[in-house]
């Protein structure tokens, strides 16, 4: 018997992924997996990085590693946690506050 007739057996083939397809984005998958791999394991082992820099560090930080960025500031110059983008922004935000009350002690 041929289901060349069968409509719902058609409609299922033309629906169906060829294996060849399969098969490439397998390939890409383990190709990227690998690069992924690759550059952890470079990040982990490269010359800008001390040993066993994944353990906590009992040194004193600067007061910098206080400030977390919130989702809101997400994308944003803001959102940068220790960044220059972030130093830029609160610059020109600190700058604009303070003339505002330079202007608001001169006006009084």
């Amino acid at each position: 018997m041929s289901n060349a007739g069968n409509p719902i057996t058609t409609w299922i083939k033309n629906g169906m992924e060829p294996y060849a397809n399969r098969e490439s984005y397998m390939t890409d998958r383990v190709a990227e997996t690998s690069i992924a791999a690759q550059k952890i394991c470079d990040e982990r082992h490269g010359p800008f990085r001390s040993y066993n820099n994944v353990s906590n560090s009992r040194k004193s930080k600067d007061f910098g590693h206080l400030y977390l960025a919130q989702s809101a500031f997400k994308g944003k110059d803001e959102g940068c946690v220790n960044s220059f983008k972030s130093m830029r922004y609160y610059q020109e935000q600190s700058k604009s506050y303070r003339d505002e009350l330079l202007k608001e002690v001169s006006e009084a």
